[in-house]
């Protein structure tokens, strides 16, 4: 089994509008990112030659530059597609059969535990954590409409996932964020969405937690082997 945790760096430095700035703000979860390593590694996936020397420098290793252009999809109006389009790359054409994203702020908190994967086998080949926002991201449900999967930490064990989470963000969800399309992924392998309990039995990660906004109980987060934090949920 070929397996692989991952980041992703895109974008250039452009504080013009708020989404924009995202690149700036990167950096300073880069850098926590480096110092909160708990001998953990993974490789980023790069979008833009001056993002990957700027990596490069500061010491990141196995950066692998997968487009030359730092934004091959508008940053405004596309911007997480360029996370989709990394994991697609990890699972099409590196060929992992696992493998979990990790954005810049979500770091590990302590080591691994040896039987990590097994445990992540036992649920469902995506998993992520639940995040409750507190606009509406998801219309086509008559519940939960503010709550998708958090794109901070996304498992997947089907290499066909990546393309189909990307077929729905192209045809029906084409925005900014890449959680809209992964809820109706999740809602479409669910055979319509189930309620909180359901994606907590098939699709909730034992290993990591959202400093803040997930719509589950403190009971269901004190089951959690906590090994990694995502700080910046909005």
């Amino acid at each position: 089994m070929k397996r692989v945790f991952m980041r992703a760096l895109w974008g250039i430095y452009d504080n013009s509008h708020r989404i924009l700035q995202r690149r700036e703000r990167t950096d300073k979860h880069i850098q926590n990112a480096l110092i909160n390593q708990n001998d953990f590694e993974f490789i980023t996936y790069v979008f833009g030659e001056d993002n990957y020397k700027y990596l490069t420098s500061l010491g990141v290793k196995n950066c692998i530059l997968i487009d030359k252009n730092p934004a091959p999809y508008d940053l405004l109006t596309e911007q997480y597609r360029h996370k989709l389009e990394a994991i697609r790359y990890a699972m099409e054409v590196d060929g992992y059969d696992e493998m979990i994203h990790l954005d810049w702020d979500c770091y590990p908190v302590k080591k691994l535990p040896s039987n990590f994967w097994d445990v992540m086998g036992k649920r469902e080949a995506f998993q992520s954590c639940l995040f409750r926002f507190k606009r509406m991201k998801c219309p086509w449900r008559s519940i939960d409409r503010t709550v998708v999967p958090n794109g901070g930490f996304v498992y997947m064990r089907d290499k066909s996932y990546p393309s189909k989470v990307i077929k729905i963000w192209e045809e029906k969800l084409k925005g900014p964020s890449a959680e809209p399309p992964m809820a109706m992924f999740v809602d479409d392998l669910m055979g319509g969405w189930k309620g909180l309990d359901a994606y907590w039995d098939l699709y909730e990660s034992d290993f990591c937690k959202l400093k803040s906004g997930s719509p589950h109980t403190k009971e269901h987060m004190m089951q959690k082997d906590i090994c990694f934090i995502h700080y910046y949920a909005r």
